[in-house]
């Protein structure tokens, strides 16, 4: 295993938030914080409510600062980059502010480091900050360079960039290219870890499906998986946020766990011989950790996901398809 910047972290405070956009920012930066606490620092996490809960089923012991998640606002018809030009003057005033509150935790919390992921606005002009991103290169079309000059610029003011892939890009591609001189690569960053014998045809679940994402394409997919899973006769299982569930649900053989705990999620990605869900880049990681074989759904039309989809169409145990294909799919 080759030497990344986080082995040489110790005995430091350190001020740490994710993006909340979906729940992959949060579940990719917990083995990083594992792998801190265990080289004796001092780990403060600045985060919203929901963010809290998946993090206090790790470490519920360390302290949470309470933070607002950035101003979207997804209309759930696939217009991306129109839904995020409708909120840009939100989230241009939201990173001053961001900016402006960071600065006062600094002042509060006296931290060594600050770590982002994928937060422009949590950077200090007096700390030193990272930011934990496989994005140096967005997936936007040719014409949109006012996005990727847009990424570029925030990028650039951060005093290192942390890549979660290995050197060869082999999960991320072209989107972690980019001529930036501060760059390292930290490898896999997954929660889980693959510790579990061969399934050996003995699984509890013929398909796991784990929604995610933003609103509201989470309620998208599981309304997707649900029509789907009560059409079969094997047993399947949703994970799923609590807010989607209601009593008057016909679940047949499909089990529904809402909020499971670190260890249950493992044993439930071992016991389903397929996993279904979205194909954002934490999912990638998870499943290359835990080997799993994966029915993968891209978002409609969202770049990245697209791309990870063209880019590994050829794996052996992932299948790519679209949510119409998907619904039509023989299982």
């Amino acid at each position: 295993m080759y030497q990344t910047p986080i082995n040489s972290i110790n005995n430091l405070r350190i001020l740490l938030s994710p993006l909340n956009w979906g729940l992959g920012h949060v579940c990719r930066t917990i083995p990083i914080i594992k792998q801190l606490i265990a080289q004796g620092n001092e780990v403060i996490i600045c985060c919203d409510e929901n963010q809290e809960v998946i993090y206090r089923q790790y470490f519920p012991e360390i302290w949470y600062v309470p933070h607002q998640g950035y101003p979207f606002d997804f209309k759930g018809k696939g217009k991306w980059a129109l839904d995020i030009l409708r909120k840009m003057p939100a989230l241009h005033d939201f990173l001053t502010s961001e900016k402006n509150k960071v600065q006062d935790w600094v002042e509060k919390f006296n931290p060594d480091l600050i770590i982002s992921d994928q937060r422009y606005g949590f950077i200090s002009k007096t700390v030193k900050s990272v930011i934990i991103t496989h994005q140096l290169s967005l997936p936007t079309a040719p014409w949109s360079f006012l996005a990727q000059v847009w990424n570029r610029k925030f990028l650039k003011k951060f005093d290192e960039i942390w890549i979660p892939d290995e050197l060869d890009q082999v999960y991320s591609g072209n989107l972690s290219n980019g001529n930036f001189k501060n760059k390292h690569f930290i490898g896999i960053q997954s929660r889980f870890t693959n510790n579990h014998q061969s399934r050996n045809g003995n699984a509890k679940f013929a398909y796991l499906g784990i929604v995610s994402g933003p609103p509201p394409y989470q309620q998208q997919l599981f309304d997707l998986l649900f029509l789907k899973f009560k059409g079969i006769s094997e047993k399947t299982a949703i994970i799923t946020p609590s807010c989607m569930l209601t009593s008057n649900e016909n679940t047949g053989k499909i089990t529904f766990i809402s909020a499971p705990q670190p260890a249950e999620i493992s044993n439930l990605i071992h016991d389903s011989e397929v996993v279904v869900s979205r194909c954002g880049y934490t999912t990638l990681m998870d499943l290359t950790k835990t080997r799993s074989k994966a029915i993968l759904i891209p978002t409609p039309k969202q770049a990245e996901q697209e791309y990870l989809h063209s880019l590994h169409e050829n794996h052996e145990r992932w299948h790519f398809a679209t949510e119409k294909d998907f619904f039509q799919m023989k299982l």
